[in-house]
């Protein structure tokens, strides 16, 4: 089938392209800059962007695609304090467009919304592996946006009688991935102390806190799996269903180190953790079509460690 990524450019969308191409699939990407490698694989680039629906409907115009997956938003939660108005034009309005965009194109095609677990926000307080039946209450800005996506996109799909998909992803890695997330941050800092350009110590806040970590290839599989097998439209949460301690996390990667770390309690890094245990169920996927999350996570980590040792300084 063709299928048109928007966001194509971004960590994800590298990985997710990749798959598709894997799988025999006719790509074609939407996104703003970071393409480079989609020149490489011959993936058909549209410069659009998805607040503009004019040039989101001629795009879809041209190509036709038999499904979208869109990536593209805003997905930095301390930026969507900053500017809640652009969270919302881009995560909303920008996903609203895509769809309509979609609808007079081909209103047989599929579209998979990439959502977030943030959406459940403090319902994790409850303190067990949620399911997509939980009633979400977000936080912050990024996750009402995406919140409002979901829901806006389910009851347009519903109006329209399109297939239409919300995934809900938990907490990803992987090489690539940008600084401002736990993993990639502790193995940035590691490969900086390695390369002497950092004191041999680590200052962190609260480690105590319980998180749901995929790799990122695992979550891209996912959602290659949610367009190809006949699902119903909906809630998925992507996830591993599996509690990981942050602390356990550090200190595999300081394991792992050329050099000795001290992990250090930074006064100033220590905030009360309104909700400790944050963990999915994907029994729901599961029975969909059939995925389960095969990669080995310390093996992940160590990737991305040596990717941080690789591309570090660049």
């Amino acid at each position: 089938m063709k299928v048109l990524v928007t966001g194509a450019g971004g960590f994800v969308g590298e990985y997710l392209v990749r798959l598709l191409l894997e799988h025999k699939h006719q790509v074609v990407a939407m996104g703003v800059g970071n393409g480079e490698f989609l020149t490489v694989l011959k993936v058909p680039m549209y410069e659009v962007n998805i607040l503009d629906y004019d040039a989101v409907l001629s795009c879809m115009k041209q190509e036709k695609p038999d499904a979208v997956v869109h990536l593209a938003a805003i997905s930095n939660v301390p930026l969507s304090w900053n500017e809640p108005g652009l969270t919302i034009d881009v995560n909303i309005h920008g996903t609203v467009n895509v769809l309509e965009a979609l609808t007079v194109v081909n209103p047989k095609a599929k579209f998979l919304n990439i959502g977030s677990s943030d959406e459940y926000g403090l319902a994790a307080k409850l303190g067990v592996p949620l399911t997509e039946d939980v009633l979400c209450q977000p936080q912050n800005p990024y996750a009402i946006s995406k919140y409002c996506a979901e829901q806006m996109v389910l009851q347009l799909g519903k109006k329209n009688h399109m297939k239409v998909v919300h995934t809900r992803s938990f907490n990803h890695f992987g090489p690539g991935q940008a600084k401002g997330f736990v993993t990639s941050d502790f193995a940035s800092q590691i490969a900086e102390i390695e390369k002497g350009i950092r004191r041999p110590i680590i200052k962190v806040g609260d480690l105590g806190a319980y998180r749901d970590f995929s790799f990122v290839s695992d979550v891209v599989t996912a959602y290659a799996a949610l367009i190809e097998c006949d699902v119903e439209n909906g809630v998925y949460n992507i996830c591993s269903g599996q509690a990981r301690k942050v602390e356990e996390i550090l200190e595999t990667l300081v394991s792992l180190a050329k050099v000795k770390i001290d992990i250090e309690i930074d006064p100033e890094k220590f905030r009360p953790n309104d909700v400790p245990f944050f963990v999915g169920t994907c029994d729901k996927l599961k029975k969909a079509t059939k995925w389960d999350s095969k990669y080995d996570f310390h093996k992940g980590l160590y990737e991305v460690l040596a990717y941080w040792r690789k591309h570090g300084m660049q």
